[in-house]
């Protein structure tokens, strides 16, 4: 594609009176935290990664702490100064002005409107002209405007699966559907951040893999089962046990020696106590992870 297409980020209404954050202060949604950073800088994330340049952020209301949050960000900011009276297309029409100097096609995005894809990113930069991404019939954002033709012409409906272009964070349970939908769009990214922890003494003794075979005896009372479930051998399963008691100098089991199956097996009291500390040791460790990797990792997701 020959042509130069970038970006106006609509943030000049008046946000998110209603949500409340920390000491009941008032939250502006273009910098509601949403997936580790929040959800104007995910926007400018994802038009990046889709080679959208420059990219306008339309300021208003809360104009002058919008631009020290983007200060780092390399985008252009625009005043909308009538924000207040002014409509959605009133205000585009405040960016569209500014990016018709730099751009041949724009891609109109309202900040609350965050839910897209990076496959719907391409859909439109793929049409000729403008375009609509259009799902279940409906018509949502972002919208891609020809500056060429003053945005006269009927735009292109690009039908797309892709339920997050409906979504806007201010209607209602609009936060939650977002939340949601970006749950969901980050467990089908290819890139991941998986993040195991080993236990070590004079030898790896509990990892993952020790943690969830504990897990099944705990919940089948047995070994046999607890193995075959994980796809491994009675004999691996226990040598895995053995070790780690081994390690840590006391019993993770109770036994109760049976016939073929193996018999019963189940936590005692410190084997549990290990096992809970290690999973709500892992939960933190993942809560963090998952901040570092957006701050390094962002732009690649």
């Amino acid at each position: 594609m020959g042509d130069k297409t970038g970006a106006v980020l609509v943030a000049s209404k008046e946000f998110g009176e209603e949500n409340l954050g920390n000491e009941e202060m008032p939250v502006f949604l273009p910098m509601y935290p949403l997936d580790g950073t929040t959800v104007i800088k995910r926007e400018i994330a994802a038009l990046r990664k889709a080679g959208i340049s420059p990219i306008i952020v339309l300021l208003g209301y809360q104009g002058e702490l919008l631009r020290t949050h983007l200060a780092h960000n390399h985008v252009i900011f625009v005043e909308d100064e009538e924000y207040q009276a002014h409509s959605l297309l009133e205000s585009v029409q405040v960016g569209l002005s500014k990016a018709k100097v730099q751009m041949e096609r724009v891609l109109v995005l309202p900040v609350e409107c965050v839910a897209f894809s990076f496959e719907t990113l391409q859909r439109l930069l793929a049409c000729e002209g403008g375009a609509v991404p259009v799902y279940d019939g409906r018509e949502g954002c972002p919208k891609l405007w020809d500056l060429g033709r003053d945005g006269q012409t009927q735009m292109e409906h690009v039908e797309v699966e892709d339920p997050g272009i409906l979504l806007s964070m201010t209607q209602k349970d609009g936060i939650c559907q977002v939340e949601e939908y970006v749950r969901a769009q980050r467990s089908a990214n290819e890139l991941r951040c998986v993040t195991k922890v080993t236990l070590v003494k004079e030898e790896d003794f509990f990892g993952p893999g020790v943690y969830e075979l504990l897990r099944g005896i705990d919940e089948m009372g047995s070994i046999q089962a607890a193995a075959e479930r994980m796809k491994m051998s009675y004999t691996k399963g226990w040598k895995m046990v053995n070790k780690a008691e081994k390690e840590m100098g006391f019993l993770f089991l109770n036994r109760c020696n049976g016939g073929k199956n193996g018999g019963s097996s189940t936590l005692t009291q410190e084997g549990r106590v290990f096992l809970e500390r290690y999973q709500v040791m892992m939960e933190d460790i993942e809560r963090v992870s998952r901040r570092f990797f957006d701050v390094y990792f962002q732009e690649f997701q």
